[in-house]
This record gives C-alpha cells, sequence and structure tokens, in this order.
C-alpha cells in the first residue's frame, strides 16, 4: 500500500494510527513480500498479530490458505473485514486468548505466526508463544532493532541478557532482513529487524525444571552491574551457591553476562 491509499483509508473510516497501539503501516512492497515467503515453503495456515489495515495481510492470503489475525483496534477490524477476503480475524488483545482453542476452532492445519509486531509487546508476546502455543514451531516477526539485538546477543556483549538465554535455548533464530523507519507510514523513531524463529524439537542443552530454569535465569540477571554471587544470594543459601559453583569451577565474582548459555543451563539445573 502507498501512503496516498493508506491516507485516504483511514480518512474514508474516521481512523488513524494510535500511537498506543504502536500502530506503524509498513509500505515498502519488498519488505511485504520478503516476511510473507519467509515461512510458505512449510506452512499452509498462518496467524498473524496486529494488522492493523492489513499491508501484510493482503500477502499472507496469497501465500497461505488459512489466515487468522488478531486485531485490537475495532476500526482496524471493521477496515479489514471491509476490504480483505477470506481473513479470519478476531477482535481483542492477542496477549489475552487462549491461542490453543483458536487454533483447534479456526485451522485445519498447524499454523506458523507471522507479524509485523507492537513493538511495546514484542517480549510478552514472544514469551507467550514459548509458553503456551507450543504447536507453533515456526515464526517470523519484526521488531526493534534493539530488541533483536538483544536476542541474537553472545556472551560478554552489553547486549546479552536472560532474553537472550531463555530464547536461544528452545528457538533456532536468524536475522532475515533490517527494515528502515522510511519503510513505515508513520515512520517509526527506530529501525527495525524481521527474525525468524524455529522452535527446537529439545532444548539446545538438557534441562531438569524448565520453570525453575526460566525463573533462575531472570534473578542471574536481576542487576547487571552485580556479580553472579550478589543476585544469586538473595533468592539461594550461600552454601548452596558455593557448592554449585565450585563444582562447575565458576568464579563467584564473575558477572552473568560474561558466562556461555550452557554455563548457565549448568547453573540453573544444579540449583534447581
Amino acid at each position: 500500500m502507498h501512503i496516498n491509499e493508506i491516507k485516504e483509508l483511514l480518512q474514508a473510516n474516521e481512523a488513524s494510527a494510535l500511537k498506543k497501539y504502536g500502530q506503524n503501516f509498513l509500505i515498502d512492497e519488498h519488505v511485504l513480500q520478503t516476511i510473507s515467503a519467509s515461512l510458505k515453503g512449510t506452512n499452509t495456515s498462518v496467524i498473524e498479530i496486529g494488522p492493523g489495515l492489513g499491508s501484510l495481510t493482503r500477502y499472507l492470503v496469497k501465500d497461505y490458505k488459512e489466515v487468522l489475525a488478531y486485531e485490537i483496534d475495532p476500526k482496524m477490524v471493521s477496515i479489514i473485514r471491509n476490504t480483505i477476503p477470506n481473513v479470519k480475524i478476531i477482535e481483542g488483545d492477542f496477549l489475552k486468548q487462549d491461542i490453543n482453542k483458536d487454533i483447534s476452532y479456526y485451522f485445519t492445519s498447524q499454523p506458523c505466526l507471522i507479524s509485523n509486531l507492537p513493538y511495546y509487546i514484542t517480549t510478552p508476546i514472544i514469551i507467550k508463544i514459548l509458553e503456551e502455543t507450543p504447536s507453533i514451531n515456526e515464526f517470523t516477526l519484526m521488531m526493534q532493532k534493539e530488541v533483536a539485538s538483544r536476542i541474537l546477543a553472545k556472551p560478554d556483549s552489553k547486549e546479552y541478557g536472560s532474553l537472550s538465554v531463555l530464547l536461544q535455548v528452545y528457538f533456532e533464530i536468524t536475522k532475515l532482513i533490517d527494515v528502515k523507519p522510511s519503510s513505515f507510514y508513520p515512520a517509526p523513531e527506530v529501525s527495525s529487524t524481521v527474525l525468524v524463529f524455529r522452535r527446537r524439537s529439545e532444548p539446545l542443552y538438557h534441562i531438569y525444571n524448565h520453570n525453575s530454569f526460566k525463573q533462575i535465569v531472570q534473578i542471574m540477571f536481576t542487576q547487571r552491574r552485580k556479580t553472579l554471587y550478589n543476585n544469586l544470594k538473595n533468592r539461594f543459601d550461600k552454601d548452596k551457591i558455593d557448592q554449585v559453583l565450585n563444582s562447575l569451577q565458576i568464579n563467584p565474582t564473575v558477572r552473568s553476562e560474561d558466562l556461555s548459555v550452557e554455563q548457565i543451563v549448568n547453573i540453573c539445573n544444579l540449583l534447581s
């Protein structure tokens, strides 16, 4: 969709791009086509979150047999229903939906997920997919470039943190494309990146207790300037921490961002 088309569509429906929903409409046709085609080789059904005016949706209905969209803005819901055929749309907040129930009701095959995400809820959406929808094995998400850097980060970098560890353990993650602010209307103040996630058949390393693992990883990165020991001592007994770190030959004065994913998993396994 060109800018003039977007303006005319918004005006005709007395709608506007709402900051509270993080609405920035993607207008770069090459980016739209690249995102839509990213997973179609292995999937025939797809979920979209926050379609807005449907710029991406128009490509999805060409590339996939079944399309289900979640949209929180009632005006955008109305526009899509009136302009794009063959789309099932649910009006509401994706984070509050029972996605597994919706998948069973609306799809004949397991869907992937593709979305230009509202940036302010990127992390909660990814965590929801990780924890609540194990049937979604592949998803492509556009997000703020800074968040993508955190997800892809390696040890000994300022971006490396709990999100890096959690997602790298459960997903194979690759960068698809970077996207400039000029590819949107209205243009955001930040650059964007599109990542492709594929759920591992087994976690990268064996995990004894998944719930404990997620909790302990969060604790380890609670305050980045503190040492590993100081972050852990508010939750675990000193003798227990000493025993675990000694057995793994890890210096208690090290910071969590200096540890590999495997080292962090080993610490979590022994502490849990």
